[in-house]
């Protein structure tokens, strides 16, 4: 099974405050670090030089990443691969007054990890679409929740409401598009404007669904079929 953290960094796409948080974390651990090994080093160097460094050196990778992440073919991430190894090396150059080559060689070991976590992120997204695993994941482009984390869904205009442990997340879909989508996953339309997965289902009595949860649907003759 495909833990969720694997697939949060290797095949779906981080949200802007996660980017964020994740730039941040890594600026700060890298600037901590060039200031204790130039510290131990005997030639220590302030923490605004390494926050820069970092920002130069480590951030564009984590954007370039992220950035091939959501696009679908080889080309098309070896391609912002290659723009981005470019632009850093142009833009250091440019600062630096060094040798153009000089600095893109210099951008090859980083632009290593990142084609590795490419192929990477492939490997990953060939298991999930295993029959076995895909019943945890049924897209990364269609859903932005594993399978397993929807509990109930609920019309809401154009969009749907994905219910699971926390908070609804809205999600551009119709119902009925969805209700497609995870017919296959042992999801139920009990309602016009609700599906349930049917192992949640705790009891169903007369015309009233409940689930495990707690939770309480009303349903109707046209669905009761399926339920039965």
């Amino acid at each position: 099974m495909l833990s969720d953290s694997l697939d949060r960094i290797f095949i779906r796409p981080l949200t802007a405050s996660q980017l964020l948080l994740v730039a941040l974390a890594l600026t700060l651990a890298s600037s901590l670090y060039c200031v204790i090994y130039t510290t131990l080093a005997g030639r220590g160097e302030p923490l605004i030089d390494g926050i820069v460094w970092a920002g130069l050196n480590i951030v564009p990778w984590v954007i370039c990443f992220e950035i091939a992440k959501r696009l679908g073919s080889w080309p098309a991430q070896f391609g912002i691969l290659f723009v981005f190894a470019l632009g850093m090396s142009l833009l250091d150059s440019i600062m630096s007054g060094s040798n153009m080559m000089f600095e893109l060689t210099r951008r090859l070991p980083g632009a290593a990890i990142i084609a590795g976590m490419l192929a990477l992120s492939w490997i990953l997204k060939r298991l999930v679409s295993d029959r076995a695993v895909a019943k945890k994941l049924v897209s990364t482009q269609e859903l932005p929740l594993l399978v397993d984390q929807i509990g109930w869904v609920t019309a809401a205009g154009n969009y749907v409401e994905l219910h699971g442990s926390g908070a609804p997340i809205l999600h551009r879909m119709s119902i009925s598009a969805m209700a497609k989508l995870l017919s296959a996953h042992d999801f139920v339309r009990i309602h016009r404007s609700v599906l349930v997965r049917r192992q949640n289902i705790k009891e169903f009595t007369g015309n009233i669904v409940t689930l495990n949860t707690g939770q309480t649907f009303k349903t109707g003759n046209r669905y009761r079929s399926a339920l039965q």
